[in-house]
């Protein structure tokens, strides 16, 4: 049976299970793992306060090879101190054992609550029993969710070769990155420095345009492994193609899913200087907190375009700008052109709900 997810591409395996960190016990703990070594590349928060694991991941990284990824749901380590570093070191440490790895070829993930210290007895012991398998990466998928309500996947045949990518997210969603994770396999054959700028640029064009809630995690990296297994080494264009296309749609199904959202919405800005100012204008309308009730509300309010991009420094025509809100059953479409130019860019968000607030003033509790 062909596989879907994270493992679809040859010589990838996955698996999750339940090790105790969430109270609710739900799976909380995954692994991705290649056969053979893989070539990574990697995209990391720009929050200047980054967790434990962004900081060892982010030397792992440079390794010539990676051949696994490590991740935990339920507790971020992060505000976790010199322990916090320890401990993201120990679970590569053990993963390595369990896998029969070199250390230096796996990257670390965490996601969840802040500031509490990782239970590694737990977690240890859970990394020991964690088994990497072909059929395994629904499991993998669910193991990374935190307040997310949906698995996110996705895997793209590229003929000859496949791009696949899982994804989670649901709040802590913003522009330089989210609360979010996510890690995308492939079998093509591809140069290490060449995947981390295809990775740099898809980034910008999908996760870089999403927004929730304006707020900036600790915890964000997307990684991408490829193992060259498939022996295809395509064109630099053709695999960008594939690769934006995982990345837009991981983004746009977090943005749907947004803590207690109901409507995607879709920013749509023409008409501006260039691209920057374009994905300037894109990112603040989406941002808006006045548009995101407007949008729950199905409130024809087309103020709150205008002052969300009045507020920012792109060149716009007052005399010119023009605006629409078309709403649907599950999905809000905002249209701005700017009447300044020929630049467009599109960015995706979600309306403001009262299930927003709830989830967050009780997200502790």
């Amino acid at each position: 049976m062909k596989q879907t997810g994270i493992t679809a591409p040859e010589g990838f395996l996955a698996g999750g299970i339940a090790c105790g960190i969430k109270k609710s016990g739900k799976p909380d703990l995954a692994v991705i793992y290649s056969e053979v070594p893989a070539v990574a590349a990697g995209v990391f928060t720009a929050n200047q306060y980054k967790a434990a694991p962004i900081i060892v991941s982010m030397e792992q990284i440079k390794s010539k090879s990676c051949r696994a990824i490590i991740s935990n749901a339920g507790n971020a380590n992060c505000g976790t101190g010199k322990k916090g570093i320890e401990d993201a070191k120990l679970m590569v440490k053990t993963a390595a054992e369990v896998f029969n790895i070199n250390s230096k070829q796996i990257l670390v993930t965490s996601t969840g609550s802040i500031g509490k210290q990782l239970p590694m007895d737990k977690i240890v012991g859970g990394i020991k029993n964690l088994k990497a398998t072909k059929d395994g990466g629904s499991d993998m998928a669910q193991a990374i969710l935190t307040t997310d309500t949906r698995k996110k996947e996705i895997a793209l045949d590229m003929g000859g070769y496949t791009i696949a990518g899982v994804a989670k997210g649901s709040g802590m969603i913003h522009p330089n990155m989210a609360t979010m994770h996510c890690f995308i396999t492939t079998d093509a054959k591809i140069e290490k420095s060449t995947l981390q700028k295809l990775l740099k640029k898809a980034v910008e064009n999908s996760f870089n345009m999403i927004t929730v809630d304006q707020c900036m995690s600790t915890n964000d990296c997307v990684f991408v492994l490829a193992n060259g297994m498939s022996g295809v080494k395509p064109k630099e264009n053709d695999f960008y193609t594939g690769l934006e296309k995982v990345c837009k749609y991981l983004a746009i199904e977090i943005a749907r899913d947004g803590e207690g959202a109901t409507q995607l919405i879709i920013v749509n800005v023409s008409g501006a200087k260039n691209e920057k100012e374009a994905k300037t204008a894109a990112r603040a309308i989406a941002g808006s907190d006045l548009l995101k009730c407007a949008v729950y509300g199905k409130d024809y309010n087309l103020g709150r375009i205008y002052a969300a991009v009045g507020a920012t420094s792109v060149k716009m025509d007052a005399g010119k700008i023009k605006a629409d809100m078309k709403f649907g059953e599950k999905e809000t479409i905002i249209i701005c052109d700017l009447g300044a130019g020929y630049a467009r860019a599109q960015a995706w968000g979600c309306d403001m709900t009262e299930g927003y607030v709830k989830i967050n003033a009780d997200y502790h509790t």
